[in-house]
Formats: structure tokens, C-alpha cells, sequence
């Protein structure tokens, strides 16, 4: 949410999608959004939405954030300290950094 706050602050003062990533990637590093996700919230600031939240997705609503999960996932952390974000994502095939953010998010909201 940050980022996109920034590549509206960025495209309101004139600079170009190529320009905002440049400094997204200084100031966030492997962190910032891809060129491409710059180049797409542009897109829709210069179609008139100003609004940086998602926009209502249809279909399947996850199911993978239940408070079950959350419990299951706590409970599994517990028994095992010797678990840890990379052994996890590779189990789920994701990238550790991704798996530690969503674990950060879904924990500090429970």
C-alpha cells in the first residue's frame, strides 16, 4: 500500500513510470514492485482512479487465511522451533520472503 501511495505522489508530480520505479528500487530495494506494477498503477491514475486500495476480485474468496489455519500453522511453529520461513515456503513453493511477509501480516492480525 505504501509503494502505491508513492507511485501516485510520483505520477502527480509529472515523472514517468520508468522514473518512479527507479526510486522505488533506491528507496526499497528488492523490495520495490516490479517496473511492470508501476507501469500499471500509471495506467489506471491516468484512467481517472484514484483510489490505491485492489479492487473487488470475483470469483473464489481464499480460504488458506481461516483462523483454523492460523491456529494449525501456530500450533505447528510451536511444536517445532527448529521450522523456519525458507523450510516452509519451499514446502509450499513459494519464495521465503513472500512466506515471511504473509506470516507477519496473518500473525499481527490474530
Amino acid at each position: 500500500m505504501e509503494q502505491r501511495v508513492n507511485i501516485k505522489f510520483c505520477f502527480k508530480l509529472g515523472k514517468t513510470a520508468t522514473e518512479t520505479h527507479e526510486m522505488l528500487v533506491k528507496v526499497y530495494g528488492v523490495d520495490a514492485v516490479s517496473k511492470k506494477c508501476v507501469s500499471e498503477w500509471f495506467k489506471r491514475f491516468r484512467d481517472g482512479k484514484e483510489d490505491v486500495k485492489d479492487e473487488p476480485r470475483s470469483g473464489r474468496p481464499p480460504i488458506s487465511t481461516t483462523p483454523d489455519n492460523i491456529e494449525r500453522v501456530r500450533r505447528m511453529l510451536a511444536d517445532d522451533r527448529r521450522l523456519s520461513f525458507e523450510n516452509d515456503s519451499r514446502r509450499i513453493e513459494d519464495k521465503p520472503r513472500l512466506c515471511e511477509q504473509h506470516y507477519s501480516r496473518t500473525f499481527a492480525k490474530a
